[in-house]
């Protein structure tokens, strides 16, 4: 599957789930569930150190994976294309730091 092709299913599946939820989702309402996302993939990844417990591929896939869509629909609001702007940031890393 192409970006822009992930980039829109994603934005299709977080609008339906807020329609079935009566959500009214802003820019500020999807940062706060970026945030709560990376809260619980923190929980995860730190589970190891805090509770003896190895994160299981699986927890960590579901977890960087609602991050991800938070992040698309976020992307999709101020209608980033994602895979342009990560090509075009990739190019300006590589000028940074000497890559070819």
């Amino acid at each position: 599957m192409e970006v822009k092709e992930l980039q829109k299913l994603s934005v299709e599946i977080v609008d339906k789930i807020d329609r079935k939820l009566n959500l009214s989702r802003d820019p500020q309402l999807t940062i706060s569930q970026i945030v709560e996302e990376l809260g619980e993939l923190a929980r995860v990844v730190n589970s190891e150190k805090l509770r003896n417990k190895k994160p299981s591929k699986k927890e960590l896939e579901d977890e960087i994976a609602d991050v991800f869509l938070q992040l698309i629909k976020l992307a999709d609001m101020f209608n980033i294309d994602l895979e342009e702007a990560v090509l075009y940031k990739i190019g300006i890393l590589k000028k940074r730091h000497g890559f070819k």
